[in-house]
């Protein structure tokens, strides 16, 4: 059991165990899932075939770590790197329901950010569900990580070290800055549309949404499938480790930067656990952008989950797109040159946990 889980049970959180359901229920995922799988690995390969990445977009090198060796990383240099100097770490994990997708699909924003930050952006890989359900990719994370940060032949600032994620690779730097190895060593996380509480059900999640209208919500039928094959049944849905809204305060990076799309379901456990986290539980309008401390949240408007990223956009949606993402990823930037500006500070004492009521989950 991990110690961010004793703690949890500690402070009188109960938890809150995944139920088996019904053999029908879980064909369906099982069916579904799979051809998602099978369609997303078809049409990645096709397009990158039709579309191969111009140089300015592709990796400065690739490597493999023996604890991983299955998996790659991707690494971007900034066009500007000094050999003589040390470089903060970006480490960036891709999204895609911890069931599709692999760091290839994040090249164009590394290439950016690199250039942008000024950063070494390393892509990192994790093994994916239903194959490997929790906590597989959480301990693929950490290992990737800590190998890296003992890679003498990369110029890493150890000081600085940033992990950054979409949606479940949001999720996935939350939980694994909690284990021990990286736990205090990461300065900032910074999170697009992330999953932090697996303990209310899709159909809860839809339910409690806080706008009306608008377009189809991306996840509206994925997330039974990605629950499905994620979270095993047994498994305690607040480990902080599954749902680091349920994390100690001082278990998680110091910094935190949550990046909410208007239109998603994940919108609001992203809203909550950032507000609660600043100490701004009790605003009565928690949409508005706000910095407080360390603590950072800002709402895209007009957006759906997975804004940032595209996949055979014409010409005049992905002008549209980047739009809509320039002046987030400029506020990004600036928070995270404000974070590593800044010395390393002792944490308060006392845990933190953020805590939700009881629900029986049915999934």
């Amino acid at each position: 059991m991990s110690e961010t889980l004793i703690a949890v049970q500690q402070e009188g959180t109960p938890p809150l165990l995944k139920i088996r359901l019904p053999l029908p229920h879980r064909l369906s995922c099982f069916v579904k899932l799979w051809t998602l799988k099978i369609l997303a690995s078809i049409l990645f390969a096709v397009d990158r075939i039709i579309h191969p990445p111009r140089p300015p977009l592709r990796p400065t090198l690739t490597k493999r770590y023996p604890c991983r060796p299955a998996l790659q990383v991707r690494i971007f240099y900034p066009p500007d790197y000094n050999p003589e100097k040390l470089l903060p770490l970006y480490l960036n994990i891709h999204g895609g329901g911890f069931a599709v997708g692999d760091p290839q699909n994040d090249d164009e924003f590394c290439s950016m950010w690199a250039k942008r930050t000024g950063m070494l952006i390393v892509s990192l890989d994790y093994s994916k569900t239903p194959l490997y359900p929790f906590p597989v990719a959480v301990y693929d994370i950490a290992e990737l990580a800590t190998a890296i940060l003992a890679d003498a032949s990369l110029p890493i600032n150890k000081n600085h070290v940033v992990f950054g994620g979409f949606s479940a690779g949001a999720n996935l730097a939350l939980c694994a800055s909690q284990l021990p190895g990286l736990n205090g060593h990461i300065k900032a996380a910074l999170t697009f549309y992330p999953i932090v509480d697996w303990s209310h059900p899709p159909q809860d999640k839809l339910d409690s949404r806080p706008y009306k209208g608008g377009p189809k919500d991306q996840l509206e039928f994925s997330s039974y499938w990605f629950d499905w094959g994620y979270v095993s049944p047994g498994q305690d849905r607040r480990d902080p480790l599954l749902s680091p809204c349920y994390a100690r305060k001082e278990d998680l990076p110091p910094w935190i930067y949550v990046i909410g799309a208007q239109w998603d379901m994940l919108r609001l456990e992203g809203q909550d656990m950032i507000h609660e986290l600043a100490g701004l539980g009790g605003l009565e309008n928690q949409e508005e952008d706000f910095e407080e401390g360390t603590y950072k949240w800002t709402l895209a408007k007009g957006c759906v989950h997975g804004f940032t990223h595209h996949f055979g956009q014409k010409p005049e949606k992905k002008k549209s797109r980047e739009a809509k993402c320039e002046p987030i990823y400029e506020e990004a930037a600036k928070w995270l040159a404000k974070a590593l500006a800044e010395e390393k500070r002792e944490l308060p004492p006392e845990p933190f946990i953020i805590k939700r009521p009881l629900i029986l989950s049915k999934l």
